[in-house]
Order: structure tokens, then C-alpha cells, then sequence
């Protein structure tokens, strides 16, 4: 099936705007006539391609790249992949998100009071999933708060959109780049992820450039894409509303019902290209790939207490797997259930069919999700 990358493909997004796999073949070719790009959708092949060690994401990485781009850890290879994601793994791990619950709890709750102050109805996308997620990504970071705002609009503005050319987005990179290295120039990080590699860089581990590009390159779309799928999870639940009442009565369910939310409606789209021995590019369809009727019994219902072998994709698998992971659950755990508990009666406002939604070749998520309760 060829066609534009990015471009809508019929029969790909069903109700809730939840995708469904269609189609019987298992692979799709995308990029202009005649690209060369496949799309791996069947589940057991993609689970092989994202460990191969023979795919290269390095090759792929245009030169001259970013400066942020440049040192992101997603387009790199080993060794200078587990070099570098050795530096960020300890500040992303379960543990340390674990330790950090609180404050992620407080800051779902301060949100929370804020929609509750204003009253029904709320965007929940815009008054709590975005600002949420970016709060937390922040916190994690260290990032002081009088530098947020600025850093957030460079790092939408670097994110990938439909209607964003190469230009702009190489425009936004470097501005990033300069506002994160003015952060640290400062000197008054007081804690998190960024001061402790500056800290890396004092013990001659990491050249300046090198600093500042790996710390630019952690706004890139992590926020973005857990704040879609907070969205995402919640409208999952609007549409299957069965499944609250249980939730709030077993509190027990609310880990296999998120995990269902991510393989039934995942904000990623298309993962990352890359190119084998012999110059051949492919990348994973995730969406499609979660709804593989070989691997997973009535794919295409949201079904929580599905028992089976497999497990979805939605973050990867192998030495690219996603390093937000631990982070994004933690959010799904705290922020969906306290919104539930202390909105009561939660709904959409409106009609889920008048919904609309936004899709890159990376991600798609809700441009409004506009809920009610009751007071």
C-alpha cells in the first residue's frame, strides 16, 4: 500500500479514535512514490526488527543533524548509545520514579483543585494532561520554574508536526539548545537530571557541547507524547464506561487496564527508521503491531483481563525502549484515578465522534478532550 508519510490511511482509525488493523497484509510502504521506507506491523516480526543489532538508527540521522538531534540518544548506535543512556537511565528508572511519587501526586492534585475551582466543563487536555505531563518531565529534570515557560515553547515548537517544515524545526532545535545551555549556565540547578550532568561534564566526562545537546535533546517529545496519552487512556474509558465503576470499587485493576489503554490506543504512531546492512529502511507500526490477531485473541476489543503470552509494543522493546516508560506509567497511575475520585461523575462534555485529533508521523493525540462532572 503506498502512499505520503503521514497521511491519513482509510479504515485506520475507528471509534474513539482508536486504531484497527484492517487490512490482511502486514506491511506498508510509505514515503513518496517510490520510497523505500517499510512499515512493520505484524507483531512477532516487529518484536525481531526492534532488537536486530544489524538495524542502525545512526545512518539514518541527516548530517549535518542539530545540535540537540546530534546528541539524542534514539538516533544513536552502540557504544555511544549505552555510553550515553547509561548517564539518563539511573534518573528514569522504576525506582527512582518511585521515589517520586509524591510530588507527582501533588502536582496531579494541585491541577485537580484548579479544574474544580473553574468548575465543569474543562479542556482536560489543555488544564491538566499537558501541563501535568510537563510539570513532571520538569521536576524530573530539575528544571527551576521561572525557566519552564520558556523551555516549553521551544520544545513544542521542536516537536514534530503536520504542518511543521524541516526549516522551522531545525530553527526551533537550536533555539532550544541555546535556552537549555543558558540554564546551565546559570549554575542554580538545585537538584535533578540536568545538574547531575553538569555534574558528569565538571569530572571531564562530557565536553560543553556535549552536555548541553544531551540535555536539550531530553525536551524533545516525551511531555508531548505522555500528555496524549493520558488523553488517549481517559477517552478509552469514556468509551468502554463499564470499566469504571470497577476500577473505583478494585482499585487492583487499575494496572492491566492502563497497560490495555497503551496497546489499545497508543499516542505513538510510527516508530523510529532504521536502515539494515543493506540500505534498506523500515519502521514499526505500533498501533498496528498491538492489534496483531496472531498474537493477540479479538485485538481490536479493549479488553483488560486478556490473558495471554504477549505484551504490547507501545514503548519498544531492546536497547531503544523507551526511557520515559516508568515515568508515563507512574503519571497514568496517579493522574487517572485521582481524576476520577476527586471529579465525581467525570464524562465527556461532548459527543466523542466531534472530537478531533491531531497525527504525525510519530504521534497522535486529542486536540481537546472537554469533560463535565458533577458539583
Amino acid at each position: 500500500m503506498p502512499g505520503t508519510a503521514g497521511a491519513a490511511m482509510p479504515g485506520v482509525w475507528g471509534r474513539g479514535g482508536c486504531a484497527f488493523v484492517c487490512a490482511a497484509r502486514r506491511e506498508i510502504l510509505t514515503g513518496p512514490p517510490g520510497g523505500d521506507r517499510r512499515l512493520i506491523t505484524g507483531f512477532e516480526e516487529s518484536r525481531r526488527f526492534l532488537v536486530d543489532p544489524r538495524r542502525s538508527r545512526a545512518s539514518v540521522r541527516q548530517v549535518p543533524s542539530g545540535p540537540a538531534s546530534a546528541m539524542s540518544v534514539t538516533d544513536m548506535d552502540p557504544p555511544q548509545h549505552t555510553r550515553l543512556r547509561r548517564l539518563l537511565s539511573g534518573a528514569f528508572s522504576a525506582s527512582a520514579v518511585e521515589r517520586r511519587l509524591p510530588g507527582i501526586e501533588r502536582r496531579a492534585h494541585t491541577l485537580i483543585e484548579g479544574m474544580r475551582a473553574a468548575g465543569p466543563a474543562r479542556d482536560v487536555q489543555a488544564e491538566f494532561c499537558i501541563p501535568f505531563a510537563y510539570a513532571v518531565h520538569c521536576d524530573l529534570l530539575g528544571v527551576p520554574e521561572n525557566a519552564r515557560s520558556t523551555l516549553y515553547g521551544w520544545s513544542c515548537a521542536r516537536s514534530t508536526a503536520a504542518d511543521v517544515d524541516g526549516a522551522a524545526l531545525y530553527r526551533a532545535e537550536l533555539g532550544l539548545y541555546e535556552a537549555v545551555g543558558e540554564l546551565l549556565d546559570r549554575g542554580d540547578l538545585q537538584s535533578g537530571l540536568l545538574r547531575d550532568l553538569l555534574a558528569v561534564h565538571r569530572r571531564g566526562h562530557l565536553p560543553a557541547g556535549e552536555v548541553t545537546g544531551l540535555a536539550a535533546s531530553l525536551f524533545f517529545d516525551g511531555h508531548v507524547l505522555a500528555a496524549s496519552q493520558l488523553a488517549n487512556a481517559l477517552l478509552c474509558l469514556f468509551t468502554h464506561p463499564r470499566w469504571i465503576p470497577r476500577l473505583l470499587a478494585e482499585p487492583a485493576l487499575w494496572g492491566p487496564v492502563l497497560e490495555e489503554t497503551l496497546r489499545f490506543s497508543p499516542a505513538i504512531t510510527i516508530g523510529m527508521t532504521r536502515i539494515d546492512t543493506t540500505g534498506r529502511r523500515a519502521a514499526v507500526a505500533f498501533g498496528l503491531a498491538n492489534r496483531d490477531p496472531q498474537a493477540f485473541e479479538n485485538p481490536d476489543q479493549f479488553e483488560p483481563t486478556r490473558t495471554g503470552p504477549h505484551h504490547h509494543l507501545s514503548f519498544g522493546r531492546g536497547p531503544h525502549h523507551c526511557l520515559g516508560a516508568a515515568l508515563m506509567r507512574a503519571e497514568l497511575h496517579t493522574a487517572l484515578p485521582a481524576l476520577l475520585t476527586r471529579l465525581p461523575g467525570l464524562r465527556p462534555a461532548v459527543e466523542d465522534r466531534t472530537l478531533r485529533w491531531t497525527s504525525t508521523t510519530t504521534m497522535r493525540g486529542l486536540r481537546a478532550l472537554p469533560l463535565t462532572w458533577d458539583r
